[in-house]
């Protein structure tokens, strides 16, 4: 069986305004890169035998963060040494997400090397006052070197850019866009901005200092922003994410089908051997299970059947083909249309969803209110 798996890497030139990921500046952490990449080794080497044991094969790998690429060197070469190493690899995707401003041409060098194929660039937008605003460390010249850069030594570059940002218009995002696409990446990921609390921007919107753009602008962000990919040769396959033929992300559609994945290192997610596991956010606790031996897990949940459908539905319809009427019966013996008669009626009668003969998904007029059609699908 195929497998995905996520690697964190917590660390990170600063805390963006926006961030609540698990994450810090490398230069003030609790534990120095050095330390915490011997624990990640510890984890690898035991989440690899039990992959190899079980003759699971790794077909996808992600490094994320934090900012993975802010590793100097020596860092990176044993990351990459470790995973190789410790992982059944074959034939994977292998990404890694980097910033603006973290990149050279020996760590792109020595990411192919590796075997990385993939790199996700973290552009986020091209107003400078803009980037500033987020706390992003790179102005709008730098992204596109990065991008450049990246370009020599990846065939597959995906660029990240957010919208629905403070004081931003319809137009400005429109901009930033336009010139994404002239740069031609594989594959884009469009994020709506999220206020979460206890960042430095969640305080600024709330004292009065920031404000967001009304709903109007946010709605004509999506769809113009999604015309205007179409039209230059984009597939629109997930609600956040196009790509060029050949460059659908093939780690996340892992995700939106609800398969199994493994997650290592610090805060890290896993939906492994039907069983939803998350491991600890505390670097001491990380380091004292994995002394022991132990996988750094902190929560396990055992979801039910029922659940497993629940959530088969709500990630399966992030994809724009939505979720197939045979793969669900493969998965579960039973249609889905008789599962979820009563919630299909519902969404079908307002207009939000589409059922013909092979799927189930969502009305592409509707994607701005995907999460109240989600919502239908949870029994409480």
């Amino acid at each position: 069986m195929g497998v995905a798996v996520y690697i964190h890497i917590p660390y990170c030139f600063d805390k963006c305004h926006y961030c609540d990921f698990v994450s810090f500046p490398a230069f003030r952490a609790p534990l120095c890169a050095a330390d915490y990449l011997d624990l990640l080794a510890s984890e690898l080497a035991l989440r690899g035998k039990e992959l190899y044991a079980g003759g699971h094969a790794v077909t996808t790998v992600y490094l994320g963060g934090g900012t993975p690429t802010v590793l100097g060197l020596p860092e990176l070469a044993k990351l990459l040494a470790d995973c190789r190493r410790c992982l059944p690899l074959q034939n994977a995707e292998w990404t890694v997400e980097a910033n603006p401003g973290t990149v050279d041409a020996k760590k792109l060098s020595l990411l192919s090397s590796h075997g990385v194929n993939r790199v996700s660039l973290g552009v986020q937008d091209l107003d400078d006052g803009m980037l500033a605003l987020l706390g992003r460390k790179h102005n709008a010249a730098e992204a596109k070197e990065a991008f450049i850069l990246c370009r020599r030594y990846f065939s597959s570059v995906s660029v990240d850019l957010m919208y629905e940002l403070p004081g931003q218009r319809t137009d400005g995002f429109l901009s930033t866009l336009t010139a994404v696409i002239a740069w031609r990446p594989e594959h884009l990921s469009l994020f709506g901005l999220k206020i979460e609390e206890g960042t430095r921007l969640a305080a600024l919107i709330k004292s009065g200092c920031l404000a967001l753009p009304d709903e109007e602008d946010g709605l004509g962000m999506l769809i113009k922003g999604k015309a205007m990919l179409e039209k230059n040769g984009y597939k629109h396959y997930e609600i956040a994410s196009y790509a060029l033929p050949g460059h659908f992300c093939r780690h996340n559609l892992t995700y939106w089908n609800n398969k199994p994945y493994l997650g290592l290192g610090l805060g890290a997610h896993s939906y492994w051997q039907n069983i939803r596991q998350e491991n600890t956010t505390d670097i001491l606790e990380y380091r004292r299970l994995l002394a022991q031996g132990l996988p750094p897990t902190v929560k396990s949940i055992t979801p039910s059947r029922r659940q497993e459908m629940e959530d088969t539905m709500i990630l399966g319809l992030r994809k724009l083909r939505g979720v197939s009427f045979e793969s669900f019966y493969e998965r579960f013996g039973q249609d889905l249309r008789d599962v979820f008669r009563t919630e299909i009626d519902r969404l079908l009668g307002q207009g939000l969803i589409i059922c013909d003969g092979e799927t189930l998904r969502l009305a592409e007029s509707k994607i701005a209110v995907a999460n109240h059609i989600f919502a239908e699908f949870i029994k409480l």
